[in-house]
């Protein structure tokens, strides 16, 4: 018999979970230490559903990612975990009366749709503002896309992190956020960040790659722990505790942001020539680069995506700029394909990386042209056949270059797909126009006819970004949706651009609009405490040299 209370069900799901762990320890000893709660770019590319969640229940141990979400969606409101203490709680709003913080990064921004990485060190305890002896701030990193001089100190930084998180009228942290270090990570003449970094899960490393652009150009996979109080934005720190090592001396990465496999301490990355690697022993060992099959080489000659591990199956899947979805075998190497986008046409390539329903065996990608349309597809992740093809408008079929990003479920997608709808950017149906799509699901197989669709902008010139999705049970259970627009958000012609949040849905859907120059990076969501100032997204604008941080409620 159901319990009525879905917290009921949670807490006799807990429990079952809870009973395996003993032995599912003592079977797998590489099983990671969930110590902290990292955010970064991948931590919305693995979807789940509640249901099947608990007749695999590994897959929690196994992904953090899963448990980190399943921690934020399924505790009651104003429950003390994943931040959720009441310290200093503001009105009915939460954290969102407030207004947020910006500051500028000097020379240097994230690369277009890459994104800072965030950590939480204790999901059960109050937000940390500063770092002390023994003890991790809540911070935020970002790599920035700007080279500094080889294995030298002072100018400026381009891997940057600040604490103090929490600032502002109102906040829990003082009046400003502050720099916790700011390093120049350059080691070879023009080396710069330019994907997303990622975070260990104690928060004492960081992980990314430095990109030398040029003939042939080379990239060079870095480790790097940090010291707080290290370097300002203008005057960077030389690391004095970073693993260095080149795995393509042939070919740079401007687009394949590593993946982490937490359980087995190994990453997965790629190069801009469309092959994709394995290193092993990143953060709790010695970064070492594999050998036979790795590299795997995808699709000769095209950028590919970020790739992304469903670890249930052993299963490693990544889009490629020709248009095509891959999928790799972690064990043999064997890859399988399926064709998404018209390769040869208007910008076909899958430009997101995908993202994997790891409960289900679903993946589902984006791309702007399959010969007719935009289309959003999912495929069966084992067989690599498609389920679903949903039709989001004109995109680049009829010429004009542009690219479109990954969707974001809504919240009742993990409790019950059939119940739930997948939400994205598309196009005009005959025209370049943003629009924003919903599409429902039969079971767990997405429905082709679209539930909701709306205008966004009636400017052809401006371009969306990818969508983040965030349940916040603190401020009225209420689904966000973040995502940017590029320009004309203010008025057409305007270089304008913006950060997006809509809730809702149908009649009652909501947009809020903030300004970001030139549109925004891509957005990392922390938690949903109510303590003053917490609650809130992270981004940098793509015009200008400037980081934000916005409360979710208001984008305040």
């Amino acid at each position: 018999m159901k319990p009525r209370n879905p917290y009921a069900y949670l807490l006799a799901w807990c429990v079952m979970v809870c009973a395996l762990v003993p032995g599912m320890r003592a079977q797998q000893d590489t099983l990671p230490r969930h110590t902290g709660v990292p955010q970064d770019w991948s931590q919305r590319h693995i979807v789940f559903s509640r249901d099947a969640l608990a007749q695999h229940p590994d897959v929690i141990y196994r992904e953090p990612r899963v448990l980190h979400q399943a921690m934020q969606r399924w505790q009651a409101p104003n429950s003390k975990a994943f931040h959720g203490a009441s310290l200093q709680p503001s009105a009915t709003t939460g954290s969102g009366s407030h207004r947020d913080w910006n500051v500028s990064l000097g020379k240097g921004r994230l690369a277009p749709n890459m994104y800072p990485a965030k950590f939480s060190f204790d999901p059960g305890a109050p937000p940390i503002c500063a770092s002390a002896p023994g003890v991790i701030p809540d911070f935020v990193a970002f790599g920035l896309a700007t080279a500094g001089t080889p294995n030298t100190s002072g100018g400026q930084a381009n891997l940057v992190a600040f604490n103090n998180l929490y600032a502002g009228t109102g906040g829990l942290c003082g009046a400003a956020p502050t720099v916790l270090f700011a390093y120049n990570t350059t080691t070879v003449a023009g080396g710069k960040i330019v994907t997303s970094p990622i975070l260990s899960e104690d928060g004492t490393k960081v992980a990314f790659v430095e990109s030398v652009v040029g003939a042939p150009g080379s990239a060079i996979f870095h480790v790097l722990t940090w010291t707080a109080g290290q370097g300002t934005i203008a005057n960077a720190a030389l690391p004095a505790s970073m693993t260095s090592m080149t795995y393509s001396a042939s070919a740079y990465n401007t687009s394949s942001s590593p993946w982490i496999d937490y359980g087995t301490d190994t990453v997965y990355l790629g190069t801009d020539n469309g092959a994709v690697y394995q290193i092993t022993g990143v953060f709790r060992g010695t970064p070492t680069l594999s050998g036979a099959p790795w590299p795997v080489t995808v699709s000769s000659k095209y950028h590919i995506t970020p790739p992304v591990l469903d670890s249930t199956r052993g299963l490693l899947m990544v889009g490629s700029e020709n248009g095509s979805l891959y999928q790799i075998n972690t064990s043999t190497g064997a890859v399988a394909t399926l064709a998404v986008g018209k390769k040869g046409g208007t910008t076909p390539g899958i430009t997101a990386a995908p993202i994997v329903d790891v409960t289900n065996g679903t993946t589902f990608v984006v791309s702007a042209n399959d010969g007719t349309s935009a289309v959003l597809v999912q495929a069966d992740t084992t067989s690599l056949t498609q389920l679903a093809k949903a039709r989001i408008g004109e995109g680049s079929s009829t010429g004009t270059s542009l690219a479109l990003y990954e969707p974001a479920f809504t919240n009742q997608y993990f409790n019950n797909p059939s119940a739930g709808d997948v939400r994205l950017c598309g196009t005009g149906a005959a025209d370049t126009t943003p629009w924003q799509y919903s599409f429902g699901f039969t079971g767990t197989t997405m429905n082709t006819v679209i539930s909701d669709k709306g205008q966004l902008l009636t400017s052809t010139a401006a371009r969306c970004t990818g969508w983040t999705e965030f349940f916040n049970p603190n401020e009225g259970n209420t689904d966000y949706f973040f995502f940017g627009l590029t320009q004309d958000c203010t008025s057409a012609g305007t270089a304008g651009g913006c950060v997006v949040e809509l809730t809702g849905a149908g009649p009652t859907l909501a947009l809020t609009f903030a300004t970001v120059n030139g549109g925004p990076s891509g957005i990392v969501v922390d938690n949903y405490s109510t303590a003053g100032q917490a609650s809130s997204i992270y981004l940098s604008a793509e015009h200008i040299n400037t980081a934000y941080k916005f409360t979710q409620n208001g984008l305040q």
